[in-house]
């Protein structure tokens, strides 16, 4: 296990060397990602980035403890609020990014960027947040209820997000693109489906899985789904990433890299300001308003990076917002995750922070 903690210590600069290494080296990520096994039941391929992601989810689910969610019940303003902060946010910050961006000389840019930010901002709360949270001192069982609430609800949020971007980047929007028929086609077909097969049933597997495991079984087996998670998130990054900063460094464009990486910046910092925002607003207590704060700022990039990665190879632009929020809101969450100063004669009444679901959900990245 002294690897895995270290893994997780160093996570973010080990997320940077798998982003250089699929730049310079893209070619074996982009072999990686184009492995798929034909499903004929449904006239589909599953991928590995597919297979990774349920695993990854399938961990996720593993490491919830459905009898600590039982108190998160009696509070279920707070629950509800995160669900909503999570969902919403992203319909009303799109299109005042679009409207910005329509002076923007390239509209196909304009349109990558535009369907990158809604396809990472309309997936599911990241389990991350459970982890993250949990060391600055959260709630964690209200933090992994907003987790499972949200991506119960993913199969209608994700595709809703995308007919936004669809409209956005249209006619009314940044303009007749090339692929707002293909934005358009996710959001009827594919979206829903990818939501529900790819994030919401591997995490039910899960979760069903502890409950018929028991406890005892579920603890001896953790060590290994940490080891696991470990690895998928850098493969996941690595694959990811390969296809698009391949293209991206091949024929760099400084001013869309840039772009890019300060949109995502103040889109992610902007999350996390609204959640802590509504944490004062509604008074809640320490806790509960860093749970809060953490599940409005944190999404599912890996999700929405697999997805994008299926949908638009071919176009990096809607790749590099979704790889820079990744990113970035892992070091918004590190910043805003620190662990509180203990006070005296406080300790004692500081909330339990349990570890065995946060080792789970660990990983959404």
């Amino acid at each position: 296990m002294t690897v895995v903690r270290f893994v997780q210590r160093w996570l973010l600069v080990m997320m940077l060397a798998c982003y250089v290494l699929a730049g310079v080296l893209p070619a074996p990520g982009e072999a990686l990602r184009a492995l798929a096994l034909p499903v004929p039941a449904v006239a589909g391929t599953v991928t590995l980035p597919m297979v990774l992601l349920a695993v990854m989810l399938f961990n996720a689910g593993l490491g919830v403890r459905i009898a600590e969610l039982r108190g998160v019940a009696s509070r279920p303003v707070r629950l509800m609020l995160g669900i909503a902060a999570n969902a919403l946010l992203p319909l009303l910050v799109l299109p005042v990014i679009a409207l910005v961006l329509r002076t923007w000389p390239d509209p196909a840019e304009v349109e990558g960027l535009v369907v990158g930010l809604m396809l990472v901002l309309a997936m599911p709360i990241a389990g991350g947040a459970a982890s993250w949270g949990q060391n600055a001192g959260g709630n964690v069982p209200l933090v992994v209820a907003m987790v499972i609430g949200s991506t119960l609800l993913s199969p209608f949020t994700v595709p809703f997000g995308m007919r936004v971007a669809g409209r956005l980047v249209g006619p009314h929007g940044a303009g007749v693109l090339d692929d707002t028929t293909k934005v358009d086609m996710i959001a009827g077909t594919g979206a829903g489906v990818f939501a529900l097969v790819a994030v919401v049933l591997p995490c039910l597997a899960g979760v069903l899985a502890r409950m018929l495991l028991g406890e005892e079984r579920v603890r001896r087996v953790l060590p290994s789904v940490k080891a696991v998670n470990a690895v998928n998130i850098l493969l996941l990054c690595y694959i990811n990433a390969a296809g698009a900063l391949g293209q991206a460094l091949a024929h760099p464009d400084w001013d869309l890299l840039v772009l890019a990486l300060g949109l995502s910046g103040a889109v992610c910092f902007l999350a996390f300001r609204c959640g802590r925002w509504m944490s004062g607003w509604t008074r809640c207590d320490q806790p509960d308003g860093i749970s809060l704060t953490f599940a409005t700022g944190m999404n599912n990039s890996s999700a929405a990076a697999v997805l994008a990665a299926c949908w638009f190879s071919h176009r990096p632009e809607v790749l590099l917002p979704i790889l820079s929020y990744s990113l970035l809101q892992k070091i918004v969450a590190g910043v805003a995750g620190k662990p509180p100063r203990s006070r005296p004669g406080k300790e004692a009444h500081r909330r339990p922070a349990p570890g065995a679901h946060a080792s789970g959900t660990a990983a959404h990245p």
